[in-house]
This record gives C-alpha cells, structure tokens and sequence, in this order.
C-alpha cells in the first residue's frame, strides 16, 4: 500500500529516493540521511549552525559495532555500555558487559516479532495472487485486478533509480527457465522503445542479451494473456503501445528467447 503522504522525496538530484525519516535543511530541501550531510556542508544557510544542532546532526551518523557506516536517525543505546547502535547491530555488538547467552536471548527476542511478521505477511501475499490471478482468469474486476497488482509492484520492482518517477512503468516480468519459472517486478521508462526496455530488463533479471547478435535467438516480450507478441519492431515506443492499450502498466509480460520471425509463445 502506498503512503504518499508520509514520505518526502530526497532533493539530490541522482537519488529523488522516498524516505519516511527525511531531514529537512535550513535552506528548506529535503533529503535521505546518507546526503543531508553533504549538502550542509556547503549549504550557505546551514554552514553556522549551533553547537547543539551540529552536535544533533553529529549523533545521526553516529554506529558504534566495527566497521560499520550505518547514519542513525534514531540512536539505539545499550543499557549497559551505553554506546549507540543501528538496528542491525542493535544486538550484536561487542559490549563487554554482555554474556553470550544475554546477547542471544535478546537477539531471539526481537526476531521472533519479525520473523512472525514475515511468515503472515508471506501468506497474506500468496493468497492475494490467487485471487488476483483468480480475478485475472474469470475477467471478473479485471480492471481492480490490475490496480492492485500495480501497487504492490511499485513497492518491490527493480529498474535504474534515474528514472523519474512519473516516466516509469512497472510490469511484473516472468522468465520461462528451463527448470524453474522466475518472476521479477521491473520498472522502465515510458520514454523509452520496446528494445530499449528489453535490453534493461535483460540487465536487471542477468539474461544473455544477444539482440545486436545474427543468427542467434532474441529476447522478446510477449503477454502472458493469450501469449501474442508486445511488438515485432523493437523501436516502437512503449508510450504508443501503451494510449493504444497493448501494454497495461502493471501487468505480467513473458520474456524469452525466441526465433527473430516469432510472433505467439508457445
């Protein structure tokens, strides 16, 4: 489920990342922890801070468990050493006035909530793609069906960060491997063609991409509805095929390798 109004975009221009615990500068931009600190540094408004907020800014960056980069936003102290921590190293660190039973019953304690959490929300996940294939099969709130899917793919697709947000379109890829079916959530940009868009699927799923190659067998895109072929042409844009309603944002495509004359997976 999405929850645009609870994160801010990071105003670096390479990252536009969502973040739920932005940092707002003095100069009013907001940014993702890992480069609040770098443009503050040569930010006119915020080079004479105080000593209590460069001391704040200070102890956000701040893991005490060895070799470990990690910016805190939240500090997390241990009761006894009193040192900070990131959640990961929360119990794992190296405090001296911890047994090795103390620090495993404490680790234990706070994975069994996740690791619950994990097992409902895997199951509650496998039976909404029943009944979005359900609903997909039947022709039954397909439209709802799509919609759905949509959000769910915009929470774990994979694609190039550079890719404004209002240009990308996600699609729920499957590769047809020899032994196991693999299915990936990818995003492109609508700007794009068609063989643009395959070769970063391609990338992203590490498939041999040998399009540019003759004589050899091309990755291709095709509906898993009805298995007919996205394009032939791959300098066909995506935004063409999509206001002439032949690509869905969000729906299942199948990508193969096939003969260069194929038009329908089999």
């Amino acid at each position: 489920m999405e929850l645009p109004s609870l994160d801010k975009q990071c105003s670096e221009k390479d990252c536009n990342q969502l973040d739920f615990l932005p940092l707002e500068c003095k100069c009013g931009k907001i940014f993702c922890s890992h480069h609040f600190h770098a443009h503050v540094e040569s930010c006119e408004k915020s080079r004479f801070l105080s000593e209590d907020e460069l001391k704040k800014i200070e102890n956000v960056s701040v893991c005490s468990y060895g070799g470990c980069k990690e910016r805190i936003i939240v500090p997390i102290l241990c009761e006894r050493c009193k040192k900070s921590y990131c959640v990961k190293h929360r119990h794992l660190q190296e405090c001296k006035e911890k047994d090795p039973e103390t620090i495993a019953a404490e680790k234990e304690k706070y994975a069994a909530p996740m690791r619950q959490f994990n097992e409902a929300k895997a199951s509650i996940d496998k039976e909404l793609d029943n009944k979005i294939t359900e609903a997909k099969n039947k022709g039954k709130n397909k439209n709802m069906a799509n919609k759905v899917q949509l959000m769910r793919l915009k929470n774990k697709a994979i694609g190039l960060k550079s890719i404004p947000t209002t240009d990308r379109i996600y699609f729920n890829v499957i590769h047809p491997e020899p032994e196991n079916e693999k299915t990936t959530a990818v995003f492109v940009s609508k700007q794009w063609t068609l063989g643009r868009a395959i070769d970063a699927i391609a990338q992203e799923l590490k498939l041999q991409n040998n399009n540019n190659k003759t004589n050899e067998k091309k990755l291709r895109l095709f509906k898993k509805d009805g298995n007919d072929i996205v394009s032939s042409s791959m300098s066909t844009g995506l935004t063409a095929l999509l206001q002439n309603n032949v690509i869905i944002d969000g729906e299942d495509l199948i990508i193969t390798y096939v003969d260069n004359d194929c038009v329908k997976f089999m």
